[in-house]
């Protein structure tokens, strides 16, 4: 065992790269302060591209002191019944009750109930304490054997998160915005005093092209219409090849103007990152209780928004939102008969989204 710090590559080195040693462990516990949705995805779908079999056992120490967001504990429990995506483990999560606060950070890697390697460190199971290039986290390896020892002792104060009333014992504590004005003409500040994101800080994305011939139009094979062309048939991978292969005419992607994309109101983009998996995930919860793993990709500096485990999940929300048939045509008459021509994202926290496509009263 080494002590040596690892400051760099932490997703990897201590995330991935353990499932190819020779002890072939198959299970991660995790010890957690604060842990996010968005971090398990995408942990969860690496680890599916490694084609290893892993069961992570996931113990969020600060929960009962800080709360749960909503996003996050409905993004668990759909990793937990393998809702979204399916993979070759499990997953379990767990909230430590109140009085107890645990803000510790423990990995320990297993086979069965063995343990085998273990890290302690700085960074939580978040895009912020792994992926987040602006920010330094470290972590050490340690005794396996007392880090098992300390995540048995902290699971033993915790509830599984299948079995909590979140709203009671869990509760979502939102942060305020402290400054007096947003940092981008593009970002505004919810002033309602109605609303439960007062405070937050909040924009408005149009679903419809804004400049151009195509102006005012859903657009044809892009956009909410991405694998769908005009007359109903699904779009090719080469538009200009007849033989090749037809997406899914459901799947759409949300598209960000430059002032939004340069705004800093979502995570940051990577524009040198190899591929979309490279690129740090967010949560988003819709108004009405569905939650989706986005990133950001393409151009310079991130101008869509899609869910990179499967791009027809934003498609099959819009479309069943506007009462559409699966894998229907999207036009803009289509959104006014619903009411509206735009989504309003609020922001949470760093890795949290509220998406309100809710019609106007």
């Amino acid at each position: 065992m080494s002590g040596r710090i690892i400051s760099d590559e932490l997703f990897s080195r201590v995330l991935i790269e353990p499932l190819s040693s020779a002890q072939v462990p198959d299970t991660l516990r995790i010890v957690s302060g604060y842990a996010t949705y968005a971090m398990a995805s995408h942990h969860l779908i690496d680890v599916r591209d490694t084609h290893k079999k892993l069961s992570v056992d996931l113990v969020l120490g600060m929960a009962g002191a800080d709360g749960v967001r909503k996003a996050d504990h409905l993004g668990f429990l759909s990793l937990t019944n393998k809702e979204e995506f399916d993979f070759d483990g499990s997953v379990t999560c767990s909230y430590v009750k109140k009085p107890l606060s645990v803000h510790s950070k423990v990995y320990v890697w297993c086979r069965g109930d063995v343990p085998l390697k273990a890290f302690i460190g700085s960074a939580n199971y978040s895009e912020n304490g792994f992926n987040q290039k602006s920010r330094i986290e470290t972590v050490a390896e340690c005794d396996p054997e007392s880090a098992m020892a300390f995540f048995l002792r902290t699971k033993n104060h915790a509830v599984d998160c299948s079995k909590v009333d979140r709203e009671k014992d869990f509760p979502d504590r939102l942060r305020r915005l402290s400054l007096p004005t947003a940092p981008s003409p593009v970002v505004m500040i919810e002033t309602d005093e109605k609303s439960p994101y007062k405070g937050c800080l909040k924009i408005i994305v149009s679903l419809l092209i804004e400049k151009g011939p195509k102006k005012g139009t859903v657009g044809e094979g892009s956009r909410l219409n991405w694998g769908v062309l005009s007359d109903g048939s699904p779009r090719r991978n080469k538009k200009d090849d007849p033989a090749s292969a037809c997406r899914d005419p459901n799947q759409a992607y949300i598209a960000l103007p430059t002032p939004i994309q340069k705004s800093g109101f979502f995570p940051q983009y990577i524009r040198d990152a190899k591929d979309k998996n490279m690129q740090p995930r967010f949560t988003v919860l819709t108004d009405d209780g569905k939650t989706f793993s986005c990133v950001r990709v393409s151009g310079d500096y991130g101008k869509e928004i899609e869910t990179p485990q499967d791009n027809s999940e934003l498609g099959r929300y819009f479309r069943q939102r506007l009462g559409l048939p699966s894998g229907a045509f999207i036009t803009a008459q289509d959104l006014k008969r619903y009411g509206r021509y735009d989504v309003t994202f609020y922001k949470l926290d760093d890795e949290s989204y509220l998406m309100d496509f809710s019609r106007p009263s």
